[in-house]
């Protein structure tokens, strides 16, 4: 009976053992998740001068579809680069909307604030628009070499005549902005002030098109 006994103490000391390693685990701390950090990217305030036609101001529709975007900027994610060769997402940011759309739609904002827009479509069928605007996101990306950091923002546009489909004119932005601390918080602001930038120029070169237009309209 003795070796019964010894073997049934020695099964109970174990039970308790793993018991008590157990209790002592779910005693632990355990790490909450690291908040999530979300950025977005807005209009910009801009006001042209009116477009003047057969002495009164006019406005036109613009038709302009969501951007297209390069391999590895079309999703929330916040990139950055250590190198030309590769890109890296930010762990605990994220933008709010995939770049792309954040820039159509300030493109579009931006837009409807001038008085000579009269609205902004993504189709000519339902009604004649004066140009089509169609734009590409390349690159929107934090650039890291050593200590220094600088947001790159590279995209184009293409505008052409809805009647023929003719090109009317082509712009491309490349441009970097310095970044005075490399975190997500200055990437998100400096990639503003690249946004506000090329926005001027993609509604100004719009404004430009359809003025280039009018004697081929009028005449």
């Amino acid at each position: 009976m003795w070796p019964s006994a010894l073997t049934k103490t020695s099964t109970y000391l174990a039970a308790l053992c793993m018991l008590s390693l157990a209790l002592a685990g779910c005693s632990l701390p355990i790490k909450p998740p690291e908040a999530q950090n979300t950025f977005r990217l807005n209009s910009t305030n801009l006001q042209t001068p009116a477009i003047v036609a057969q002495g009164k101001d006019a406005s036109y529709l613009i038709q302009m579809r969501t951007l297209q975007a390069a391999h590895g900027f079309e999703t929330q994610e916040m990139m950055y680069s250590r190198d030309a060769q590769n890109l890296s997402p930010y762990r605990n940011s994220r933008w709010l909307a995939a770049p792309a759309e954040m820039l159509s739609d300030a493109i579009e904002q931006t837009l409807l604030k001038q008085p000579w827009v009269a609205g902004v479509v993504p189709n000519s069928a339902s009604a004649p628009v004066a140009v089509n605007l169609r734009c590409q996101l390349i690159r929107l990306e934090h650039d890291l070499s050593g200590n220094e950091g600088k947001a790159h923002l590279v995209m184009s546009c293409l505008w052409t005549n809805p009647a023929d489909r003719t090109v009317e004119s082509h712009w491309r932005f490349d441009q970097t902005h310095p970044i005075t601390q490399n975190n997500a918080t200055q990437f998100a602001a400096a990639s503003q002030a690249l946004v506000d930038e090329a926005i001027t120029q993609i509604v100004e070169q719009t404004r430009a098109v359809i003025i280039s237009a009018q004697p081929k309209a009028n005449g």
